[in-house]
């Protein structure tokens, strides 16, 4: 990038507010400083050059980014009125008090005919980068202000974490309650989520109760609470009567076998929640609602949680963070996303959506490997039986009548003797080494990787792992730009939430590629994981500043070809399993038949 010489200058003049002003500035020269003042608005122009001897300011001191989101609203709103650029900046900078300065020397550059984007860089490290590249993507795409809004919303969450505000009462009160951060932004969900949630845990007691509930019935259960009031109270808030709460005793034995939510479950529960929203129930209710009305009881249980946080003043997704893995981290992430943006009945319906598709293509996949399995277990099982049972028993026959055997069938004999005199030995070493391999590939990322990378490489089931993957992964990027989540946090979720090493290293590569200012498609350049289709539609979403828009697209062409090819899979793999069965169970009456001719032979 070519850049002017510039000069420190220091100046004395009149601002528009009729205060005399001593400061500096940077410019080509001393006239082009002078005239530049002069369109600012500034009367009484004295301007020198800074002497040898005197102290240089700090010019790359970086911006206040707890003034930003007032800065870029005043931004938005002015080009939004269709002023110029170099207006509007110029009025974020009569407006601004410690980003004054740097707007100006924005303004200077965006007068001498640069982009707000090269402006910023010609700034050095100023502004921090995600902020230069929500820019850039703003005006390669013609849009800029819907960017700005996403910065807006960035900075002003920023802003609220370095104010501290009394807690808003929620039903309970308790004065031993230790404050919570305030807002939903004070917490990083990409690193502390495992911490925040055990935290939050080591606060909470095991309650054991006995209550009569809203249809008369007694009922006994278990719950967490901070005291035994607590718990009361909350169960007197659900409709329940006749409550009696004491601690758990060590032998009340409470058995919960996976206390996530089922996707299949979460789409139908978001899309409920949405519509209570738009009807104007108010939150907690509407949560209490779902709690109430779903069978499920690990539904019912983290429902009944979320209830218990948000009486106590707690933010939607807060009272998600603090349930750990009940919820899945995208769903946390854009919920608090759209807590900064008041917009959560729409990201609902749109998380439904997303969900909804993710539990339609993992039902694709089982209905398409139900029947292989099915017929491959139910073949072992004949094998087996056949060795275990069915052979031995005609061995005794063709040793009472001297019957020759032929190779096929001592191989089979064989096999048999093998089989009834070392089961044991056989069961214990299979079970060992898939435990073994279940252990590995749990704990060991370079074992992990080994095993996707050998399967994404195998004909046929290659392709439709990386097409599944492709498009979880598009359509989740898509999601997250969509709601306004920063391209670099966006890297963060989908590395927190892949399950594949070879994508999670793709989008690791990515996010240090992004640090060092590069783009986001030379990271999956000539990858084999990633097919050209795919990648060309991303290099064009850059380029438009339409890259959410172009993540949709990706998604659903892999969405269709996935569905293809899983329909071709089970279309192909009936036949191939049919012969299987047909071929062993074959072998082995052709292996019991065979010495029946020599027997019959013998007797003739």
């Amino acid at each position: 990038m070519d850049q002017d010489v510039l000069y420190i200058f220091k100046y004395n003049a009149t601002d528009t507010n009729g205060k005399k002003e001593n400061s500096y500035f940077l410019a080509s020269s001393k006239d082009d400083c002078e005239l530049f003042l002069d369109v600012l608005g500034y009367k009484n122009i004295e301007v020198m050059p800074l002497g040898s001897d005197e102290a240089k300011p700090d010019l790359n001191k970086a911006v206040d980014e707890g003034e930003l989101d007032d800065n870029f609203t005043i931004l938005s709103d002015d080009l939004k009125d269709n002023k110029s650029l170099f207006d509007s900046v110029v009025d974020v900078a009569k407006n601004a008090s410690s980003n004054k300065k740097i707007f100006q020397r924005l303004a200077y550059f965006i007068y001498k005919g640069d982009t707000l984007t090269v402006s910023m860089q010609k700034l050095g490290n100023v502004f921090p980068k995600e902020i230069i590249d929500e820019v850039s993507m703003g005006e390669l795409g013609g849009n800029i202000s819907s960017h700005l809004a996403n910065l807006i919303r960035k900075y002003g969450a920023t802003k609220g974490k370095s104010k501290k505000k009394k807690k808003k009462g929620g039903l309970f009160s308790f004065s031993k309650k230790e404050e919570k951060k305030e807002s939903i932004a004070g917490i990083d969900l990409h690193d502390d989520s495992e911490k925040i949630a055990a935290d939050y845990k080591a606060k909470m007691y095991p309650f054991k109760f006995t209550a009569v509930d809203e249809n008369g019935k007694k009922k006994t259960g278990y719950f967490d609470a901070e005291s035994i009031d607590d718990c009361a109270k909350f169960l007197e808030h659900s409709g329940y009567t006749n409550i009696h709460v004491e601690p758990k005793k060590s032998y009340d034995v409470q058995i919960i076998l996976d206390n996530k939510i089922n996707l299949n479950n979460i789409s139908f529960d978001l899309t409920q929640l949405s519509t209570y929203l738009k009807a104007g129930i108010p939150l907690v209710e509407a949560v209490d609602i779902l709690s109430k009305q779903t069978k499920n009881v690990v539904s019912r249980t983290a429902y009944s949680r979320l209830v218990y946080d948000l009486l106590k003043g707690d933010s939607l997704s807060t009272a998600m963070l603090h349930q750990g893995n009940v919820f899945p981290k995208l769903l946390i992430n854009m919920i608090k996303s759209a807590e900064m943006t008041g917009d959560l009945s729409s990201v609902l319906d749109d998380m439904a959506e997303y969900y909804e598709d993710v539990a339609q293509t993992k039902k694709s996949m089982k209905s398409a490997m139900t029947y292989p399995l099915f017929v491959l277990v139910l073949a072992i099982g004949v094998l087996v039986f056949m060795l275990v049972k069915l052979v031995p028993q005609f061995v005794v026959l063709y040793q009472s009548n001297g019957a020759d055997l032929p190779a096929i069938t001592q191989f089979v004999v064989n096999q048999s003797n093998f089989l009834v005199h070392n089961w044991m030995y056989i069961v214990g070493v299979i079970a060992l080494i898939i435990i073994v391999f279940v252990a590995c590939y749990k704990n060991m990322k370079d074992f992990r990787k080994g095993v996707q990378t050998t399967a994404m490489h195998l004909p046929g089931l290659g392709n439709l792992i990386i097409y599944n993957e492709v498009y979880n992964f598009t359509k989740t990027f898509a999601s997250l730009l969509n709601h306004g989540v920063f391209i670099t946090d966006s890297m963060q979720i989908l590395s927190n939430i892949t399950t594949n090493e070879v994508y999670k290293e793709l989008i690791n590569k990515t996010m240090v590629n992004l640090a060092k200012g590069e783009k986001i498609s030379d990271s999956f350049k000539n990858e084999w994981a990633f097919p050209t289709v795919a990648y060309h539609m991303l290099v064009t979403g850059e380029s438009t500043g339409q890259l959410g828009l172009m993540m949709e697209k990706v998604s659903q062409h892999y969405k269709e070809m996935y569905k293809s090819m899983v329909e071709q899979f089970k279309s192909m793999i009936e036949p191939v399993m049919i012969v299987l069965v047909a071929g062993i169970v074959g072998v082995i009456l052709l292996s019991i038949v065979t010495p029946m001719f020599d027997i019959y032979n013998q007797i003739n």
